[in-house]
């Protein structure tokens, strides 16, 4: 089995003097920071010699007093080996570059363009660096660094000025204050870049072509994001997709709040996965810090994390059907009632339904209270029947067969290659899990499988969550059985959390795909970075490839089974 001593050794080997400084985590992770104009070579090299095939982001950190930017860039294999290389490259911030990875990676694209637009990063031979998240009149401050004074101005909305351009297109603008302009956060020089219009314009080549527009208001998107389709007769020939629109910036807030501050803001990156990103993000804090939660805790946090999973597949598939109308309307309804019994298992342990801000540094804040074995072995029972029963209501209505089978199909060398990850790759013959890729917590020790189906379709993406609900009842059965006595919280937790300068990278496995959290310290309070990567922001970008070439018919169901989190892509 690789290590990342191997795959350090390799580095050195093949590129002499390359590795700058390097460290190798007990957690197979490999930390290296690499001489900036060896980095595209470096992650070729990784990439054809060493399986590093997945792309798992990138994260930009401003270090003001150093007088520079770091890019980290993360790595690693979809099943070839569980090492996770995160390589970092250091710029000046007076003329910050880097050498951009699109050409080795075709899912980088997002992920450059996101710290381009946030800390002005210039990527080389980015192919279109254009705004991502941003509204025009932000693009150019920079708004994650960390001299960015911010916006003292809250009335927006009120001083949109309206205009009608000779086309007939309705435009809106956003003039600055004079309190803006004092504060510096109003850039005397924009960058230049065609608008998002004018990029969809651009792709028009026959007068028989013509946009669509879905969303950012609509009843078929579930979400505000804006998705226009570019249709040649009832083809779809390009797909676009503009997100940006709920803009909740919670990185810069969590950077400017303590480490226990941060915790119930992570419930607000996707309300259906709150327990999971509780988890992602202390159990890199508790990297930072060099704890680990004790049994009885680490039980707990398994338990209500895979309750959450089964309500979040259970909301998500209902919420599919309703978009896909047919004669499956019913189970939505039905899906929602079974839904509220999970959610009461959980709350009888956090105190809340939606956002629980349960885990804790070194632990979790409650113990499971009496009676919970009995009251959650019953509501999974009632789960697991019931979920046998929608499957088969499913696979006997025609129209919902005909709607998706065949439909959206994703091989897995394609699914690979977009970056997609939880049941969207598990669905495409693609066992990847981080439960049993990067395992945390106590998963190691219980019996579970992963997931998969071979069609890669829209139909098996939902057999996949289907299934994968009564998977979760088996693990907290097993957990139910198994979990011990003893305390919940780890000795030794200071009141004050302030870790020793360092990074760390935890990743998880949201009930949506791979989820993982990079949080730097410099031995404050207060963390430098916070970086989210979340599941769906990854596989949205993934979407207008997955959508060309379909009928305009069956958009909605390609799409609706992606089960999409619009509010963890605008974090």
């Amino acid at each position: 089995m690789t290590t990342a001593n191997d795959v350090l050794a390799a580095l050195q080997s093949a590129f002499p003097g390359a590795v700058q400084e390097a460290k190798v985590s007990p957690e197979r992770q490999l930390w290296a920071t690499i001489k900036p104009e060896r980095i595209v070579e470096v992650c070729k090299y990784l990439r054809d010699n060493h399986s590093f095939d997945h792309y798992s982001g990138a994260v930009g950190v401003d270090r003001i007093g150093e007088g520079l930017f770091e890019v980290t860039e993360m790595l690693a294999s979809h099943g070839a080996h569980k090492v996770v290389a995160l390589l970092k490259v250091k710029t000046p911030r007076d003329d910050p570059r880097v050498k951009s990875l699109t050409g080795l990676y075709w899912n980088a694209n997002w992920y450059e363009r996101e710290i381009w637009e946030m800390l002005g990063i210039d990527f080389e031979g980015h192919p279109e660096l254009y705004p991502l998240l941003l509204s025009d009149e932000l693009v150019g401050v920079w708004p994650w660094r960390k001299d960015f004074k911010g916006y003292p101005d809250y009335t927006t909305a009120e001083r949109a000025i309206e205009t009608v351009t000779a086309d007939g297109y309705t435009e809106y603008s956003i003039p600055p204050t004079e309190a803006e302009i004092e504060a510096g956060a109003v850039p005397k020089e924009r960058p230049k870049y065609p608008t998002f219009r004018e990029r969809e314009e651009m792709e028009i080549k026959e007068t028989s072509e013509m946009i669509l527009h879905l969303g950012p208001q609509h009843a078929v998107v579930p979400g505000p994001f804006l998705l226009d389709i570019l249709v040649d007769g009832e083809k779809v020939k390009k797909a676009f997709l503009d997100v940006g629109y709920i803009h909740k910036g919670i990185e810069k807030i969590m950077e400017n709040r303590t480490y226990v501050q941060g915790i119930p803001i992570t419930d607000r990156l996707c309300y259906m996965a709150a327990l999971t990103n509780n988890e992602a993000y202390c159990g890199a804090v508790e990297r930072l810090l060099g704890i680990e939660p004790p049994e009885r805790a680490q039980y707990i946090r398994i338990i209500t994390q895979e309750l959450s999973r089964i309500q979040s597949h259970l909301l998500g598939t209902a919420e599919f059907l309703t978009l896909i109308a047919s004669a499956v309307y019913s189970p939505f309804l039905y899906m929602i009632i079974d839904r509220e019994d999970v959610l009461t298992c959980i709350e009888s342990v956090t105190g809340a339904r939606i956002n629980h801000s349960f885990v804790r540094f070194g632990g979790v804040r409650n113990d499971l209270p009496d009676g919970f074995k009995d009251m959650t072995l019953d509501t999974l029972k009632m789960v697991r029947e019931k979920t046998k029963d929608y499957k088969e209501l499913f696979l006997s209505d025609s129209i919902y067969r005909r709607r998706m089978e065949g439909i959206g199909v994703l091989s897995p060398a394609e699914a690979k290659r977009l970056g997609v990850s939880g049941p969207p790759l598990r669905a495409s013959d693609t066992p990847y899990d981080m439960r049993r890729e990067d395992p945390y917590l106590l998963y190691k020790d219980l019996d579970f499988d992963v997931i998969t189906r071979k069609e890669g379709d829209s139909k098996a993406r939902v057999e996949v969550r289907l299934d994968e609900i009564i998977e979760s009842c088996y693990i907290i059965e097993q957990c139910l059985d198994q979990i011990p006595s003893g305390p919940i919280m780890a000795e030794g937790i200071p009141k004050k959390i302030k870790p020793e300068p360092g990074e760390a990278y935890y990743r998880v496995e949201d009930h949506r795909g791979e989820m993982g959290f990079f949080v730097a310290s410099d031995g404050t309070d207060k963390p430098v970075k916070v970086k989210a990567r979340g599941p769906v922001y990854a596989y949205f970008q993934a979407l207008p490839p997955l959508l060309e070439g379909v009928y305009i018919a069956d958009v909605v169901a390609i799409a609706g089974s992606m089960d999409a989190c619009t509010s963890e892509v605008d974090r």
